[in-house]
């Protein structure tokens, strides 16, 4: 008789994509070891999708179309939402920056953070400022600048 998973949990139908190199899923530094109740805090949606990311290797692709295509509970606009709360409640930061590309023009790019512990905006602020790379300054897409502005 073969072995039945009766844990409930979805399953991803393929492996998760990675993004562009140098993009992606950033974990910050010196998180602490997971724990079942990491994200009891959170809406279920929210908690199921934040452990999903959560265990999400380095460089992992986590934008709302990447995530809905591996996560079949839930469409676009759900993950959309969802990353939208996690950077509410403190776990996610979507930065965008300016970089020099390829022909020496400047391209708008959004590096993705994220964090098993909720931080204040005050401890995303220093991180960003101290760990954003190219020096152009964080523009964060909660409640900084963004292209445009």
């Amino acid at each position: 008789m073969a072995d039945v998973d009766f844990s409930g949990a979805s399953r991803a139908p393929h492996p998760h994509p990675a993004a562009t190199s140098g993009y992606g899923k950033r974990s910050v530094p010196d998180q602490a070891t997971r724990r079942r109740g990491d994200f009891a805090h959170l809406r279920p949606r929210e908690a199921s999708i934040a452990t999903y990311v959560d265990r999400l290797p380095e460089g992992a692709a986590m934008d709302a179309k990447t995530l809905a295509a591996q996560l079949p509970d839930y469409g676009q606009a759900a993950c959309l939402t969802a990353l939208r709360r996690l950077s509410e409640a403190g776990h996610l930061r979507r930065v965008t920056e300016r970089i020099k590309g390829d022909g020496g023009s400047w391209n708008w790019v959004t590096r993705t953070y994220f964090s098993r512990a909720a931080r204040s905006d005050d401890w995303w602020q220093t991180f960003l400022a101290e760990n954003l790379p190219g020096g152009t300054g964080p523009q964060s897409e909660c409640g900084g600048r963004g292209p445009g502005s």
